[in-house]
């Protein structure tokens, strides 16, 4: 049994017409049927759930780590490129300068929690997955749209979220690291200001 599932009592397996409960539930409601559209599913990305169960017993042995990756260290480091450009003037050329406040907010709150973890192992193999993964998916599925110039920007955001956000959220649930929604969108900024992806279609 994993970690993160040693505490969890499970009713997957129970059928029942009406109330599951470990006692006597009285029920006086009127069940009326609604047609709702079935929730998307995303599939679980087996190699970082694997991290993420590292990381779990890692923090468990309360083990300190004292060498810094140098993958990530690249990551989080910018890259020298022949148009000298920030983070802000990429969002303003991919025409997202109105997100810029809220880019520089959470790109630096995810780089602070990246070094806070840092002298954990796991977490560190942790959040270079997350960054690699993030980029390879933006380069091969988000990048050629963007690029053909046949998307609106609206459509570029439902491509962000449905082919990298919500993915990666599915698949780090439960870790302690709290890893939420605005920590991925951090990462996209990280990697944007520091010349590994690009919005405008230059």
């Amino acid at each position: 049994m994993s970690v993160l599932d040693s505490n969890k009592a499970s009713f997957d397996k129970v059928a029942a017409g009406g109330h599951v409960g470990g006692r006597d539930v009285h029920d006086n409601s009127t069940h009326i049927t609604h047609n709702h559209a079935a929730p998307v599913m995303y599939r679980q990305d087996r190699r970082l759930r694997e991290l993420v169960e590292e990381h779990e017993r890692e923090i468990q042995k309360d083990e300190l780590y004292k060498v810094f990756s140098g993958q990530l260290n690249n990551f989080l480091e910018r890259k020298v490129e022949v148009k000298l450009r920030d983070l802000g003037q990429k969002l303003t050329d991919g025409n997202r300068d109105y997100l810029l406040d809220y880019a520089m907010d959470v790109k630096e709150r995810v780089s602070m929690k990246i070094m806070q973890f840092s002298h954990y192992k796991s977490a560190q193999e942790l959040y270079t997955y997350i960054l690699t993964n993030i980029r390879t998916t933006f380069l091969h599925e988000i990048s050629p749209c963007i690029k053909s110039g046949d998307f609106k920007d609206y459509q570029i955001n439902e491509l962000v979220e449905d082919k990298i956000i919500q993915p990666v959220l599915e698949s780090v649930h439960g870790c302690s690291l709290n890893i939420d929604k605005d920590e991925l969108y951090g990462v996209l900024y990280i990697l944007t200001g520091n010349c590994y992806i690009e919005w405008d279609l230059k």
